[in-house]
C-alpha cells in the first residue's frame, strides 16, 4: 500500500510513518496502515462497523486510537478497512471504523500487533500537512 511506509531501523518491532494533508486524514491512515500491517485491507470488505472513542492528547490520542482499534480486532476479530472521523478536538477523537470479520479463508495474516506504543510516537505538523511515527509491540 502506497499511503504509509515502514520504519525500518527497529530491530525487535514494527513500525509505520504516515503523511496526511490534514490531522483526521493522518489519523485514519495510521489505523488503516496498522490493520494493513495485520493483513491486506483491500480484501475486506465494509460489513460491520464500530465506534472508537478515545480521550488524550497528541501524540497519545493517536496511540490509544490504535490501540482500542487493536481491541477490536482481538476482541471480535474485526479488521477496519475505511475510517472516518465524527469528532476530533484537543484531547478527544471519535472515529466510525468499518470493515469485517478476519477471515482465515480470504484474509492472509501478517504481524501479529499487540500494541501501538508510546516509543517514538510522533505527531509532527509539517509546511503541507501532517507526519505520523507510530512504532509497534509485536
Amino acid at each position: 500500500m502506497s499511503f504509509y511506509e515502514i520504519i525500518e531501523d527497529i530491530t525487535a518491532d514494527a513500525g509505520v510513518r504516515v503523511k496526511a494533508k490534514t490531522l483526521e486524514e493522518l489519523i485514519c491512515k495510521a489505523i488503516l496502515a496498522t490493520f494493513n500491517e495485520i493483513t491486506d485491507i483491500e480484501k475486506v470488505q465494509r460489513k460491520e462497523s464500530h465506534t472508537v472513542e478515545v480521550y488524550s492528547n497528541l501524540p497519545y490520542m493517536l496511540a490509544d486510537a490504535i490501540n482500542q482499534a487493536i481491541v477490536l480486532h482481538e476482541s471480535k476479530g474485526f479488521v477496519a478497512s475505511s475510517c472516518e472521523v465524527l469528532e476530533l478536538s484537543e484531547n478527544h477523537v471519535k472515529l466510525k471504523l468499518f470493515g469485517d470479520k478476519f477471515d482465515d479463508k480470504k484474509n492472509e495474516p501478517k504481524l501479529v500487533i499487540k500494541a501501538a506504543t508510546y516509543h517514538r510516537l510522533k505527531v509532527e505538523k509539517l509546511p503541507d500537512g501532517y507526519l505520523a511515527e507510530v512504532i509497534f509491540d509485536i
